[in-house]
């Protein structure tokens, strides 16, 4: 069996990068992390949209578009981050499907799933900016039958407050869906779409350390969203 395949099939973690992630002194050593894990665990990474998800929100404003032409527009915006996170990493590669999926995770390379093509198959969530990366992973997370979903972002987790406006701003270890909708941390889909997920984490992906530290102990600095507490 190729280096860093498992038997089984099922995927171990959906690995959401968040566009706010998205400089160069941050990605590569985020995708470093994970290839260098990638032999113990079943990894697909989704995208976020980053500038070019604002890029989309731009032209909707400038152009009036439509919520159907924004949303694929936006999807399509999370492949182009795809295509930027693979050309970043030494041992990343681009997929569509399952099948693409199951051949990278066998080959040994990380996978960079971009989305649209599988979301255009089904068409299942709402044309909305309700919706964006945070509930799409979600969303795929469940239809992989993951373990984990983790949502990498620029802050350390969910917070009280705004850091940059509340210096007291604290940490919130553990929160219930439930809870989830009175913070600006995710988009207002995700609570639904997670509803369904196994577990959920909120790390900062600037200190991929931590992604390491959740994958071995089951703990880290973070948050833990409980999606059995709704």
């Amino acid at each position: 069996m190729p280096r860093g395949a498992k038997a089984d099939s099922k995927i171990d973690l959906v690995c959401k990068i968040g566009g706010s992630l998205g400089k160069p002194e941050v990605l590569r050593p985020l995708l470093k992390t994970l290839e260098a894990v990638r032999a113990e665990h079943r990894i697909v990474v989704v995208p976020g949209g980053g500038a070019f998800a604002d890029a989309v929100r731009t032209e909707t404003a400038v152009f009036h578009l439509g919520e159907t032409a924004a949303h694929w527009m936006a999807i399509l915006a999370m492949d182009q981050y795809g295509y930027l996170l693979a050309d970043l990493g030494q041992a990343t590669r681009t997929v569509r499907t399952p099948a693409q999926i199951e051949e990278a995770l066998q080959d040994g390379a990380v996978p960079i799933l971009l989305p649209s093509t599988l979301l255009l198959a089904a068409d299942s969530l709402p044309h909305s900016w309700e919706v964006t990366s945070d509930a799409i992973a979600a969303h795929l997370a469940v239809s992989f039958g993951a373990e984990l979903l983790v949502l990498l972002k620029d802050v350390d987790g969910i917070l009280t407050a705004d850091p940059r406006k509340d210096p007291d701003a604290v940490l919130i270890p553990r929160l219930s869906l439930s809870r989830l909708a009175g913070y600006a941390c995710v988009d207002a889909a995700f609570a639904r779409e997670a509803a369904r997920l196994r577990c959920c984490w909120i790390l900062n992906g600037r200190h991929p350390d931590r992604l390491v530290t959740l994958l071995r102990s089951g703990q880290t600095m973070g948050t833990e969203v409980d999606t059995r507490d709704q």
